[in-house]
């Protein structure tokens, strides 16, 4: 009896660190951090936003929802894609929402 116990408890707990993110939220930021960095921004020129949806595999692109707004375009967000099952894990830009003025068509940072 124990033993089933004991494995029962091995396999739930297997289960559970396989379902979880593949990365930390902080890590995959950092990586968009580098990113944009050697795209020539200073760090001090936008703001991201990372989450984590074990869902979401459609829904942006991935697990990841990252959302990057410049300083000097606060009323555009900027999505972008991890691509964290690829080779080389790259980052790429693969949306942009004006939050208003949405027949702009200008934007200062699509890649």
């Amino acid at each position: 009896m124990l033993i089933i116990i004991l494995a029962i408890s091995i396999l739930s707990t297997g289960c559970n660190i396989s379902s979880g993110p593949p990365e930390s939220e902080e890590s995959v930021k950092q990586k968009v951090v580098a990113h944009l960095i050697s795209k020539g921004y200073k760090e001090s020129e936008f703001n991201i936003e990372v989450k984590y949806y074990k869902s979401g595999e459609s829904k942006f692109g991935g697990p990841y929802a990252i959302n990057v707004v410049f300083n000097d375009e606060p009323n555009v967000i900027y999505g972008y894609k991890y691509n964290y099952k690829s080779e080389n894990k790259d980052i790429t830009q693969n949306g942009v929402a004006p939050m208003e003025g949405k027949n702009d068509k200008n934007f200062k940072h699509a890649e």
